[in-house]
């Protein structure tokens, strides 16, 4: 007897305290504010697992407060911390979407291209991620040429144009390794073509002309290494003469 009277004066005091906590939510003495300055505050320590639990429960208890925008700004820079970039962008797409006026909107759409650009695989690797985030780089840098992360955005969208232009010149190069020429003239005019201002457009030229020599198609690789000897590269310009050489 004396036991079920304990039992059931633990589930009355549990109950208490339960709704206790919830009528100290539903009239208003949650602090939205107060929640957002302590995750701010642990964000800025680095300290993000910390501040990341914080913030997704003011994210739940202030979906009508004006300040939600930061804290969907601040759940999505602390996920970057974390190196959680899927979760990053998840959150920073709805700050885009359902607050496009916020102050935070134009860097969050920033993020997302960089929040892509993160989590793309190694350039030897598929590379489909790293299309999207050079895509979503490009957009931002038209639609905001003077945000203050535009000079990031370029930087890291330079990054990813590397990526996708190395993987293309080991492309050419396999087939030149594996004696396939003529399959490796192919990739090589079009990783230039399309490629024509990445740091392996003079090797992929050069290694085009010496493929061209060897196949006695003498006249198109000249046309190149006029070209080449004009480069403001003394080391390409050496190579063009070497190479040169070798028609006269």
């Amino acid at each position: 007897m004396k036991l079920r009277f304990f039992c059931m004066f633990c589930i009355a005091g549990f109950l208490l305290i339960s709704c206790s906590a919830s009528t100290k939510v539903r009239l208003g003495k949650y602090s939205c504010t107060g929640e957002l300055n302590k995750a701010v505050e642990l964000y800025k320590d680095g300290k993000y697992s910390r501040a990341i639990p914080v913030l997704e429960e003011a994210k739940m208890q202030c979906g009508g407060s004006q300040i939600i925008d930061s804290v969907l700004y601040y759940l999505g820079m602390c996920n970057m911390g974390q190196k959680k970039y899927f979760e990053a962008r998840s959150v920073f797409q709805d700050l885009v979407r359902d607050f496009p006026n916020s102050p935070f909107s134009e860097e969050a759409q920033f993020r997302i291209g960089l929040s892509v650009f993160q989590e793309s695989n190694p350039y030897d690797r598929d590379q489909e991620e790293t299309k999207e985030a050079v895509r979503l780089l490009r957009d931002f840098l038209a639609y905001y040429p003077n945000n203050v992360m535009a000079d990031s955005a370029a930087k890291y969208l330079n990054e990813a144009m590397d990526k996708l232009a190395k993987k293309e010149f080991d492309n050419a190069f396999f087939y030149e390794k594996n004696k396939e020429p003529e399959a490796a003239v192919v990739y090589y005019k079009t990783f230039i073509r399309e490629y024509p201002d990445s740091k392996y457009t003079d090797q992929a030229q050069l290694n085009l002309c010496e493929l061209l020599i060897k196949l006695d198609r003498k006249n198109e690789a000249k046309e190149i290494l006029k070209k080449l000897e004009n480069s403001d590269k003394s080391n390409t310009v050496t190579k063009a003469k070497q190479l040169m050489m070798q028609i006269k």
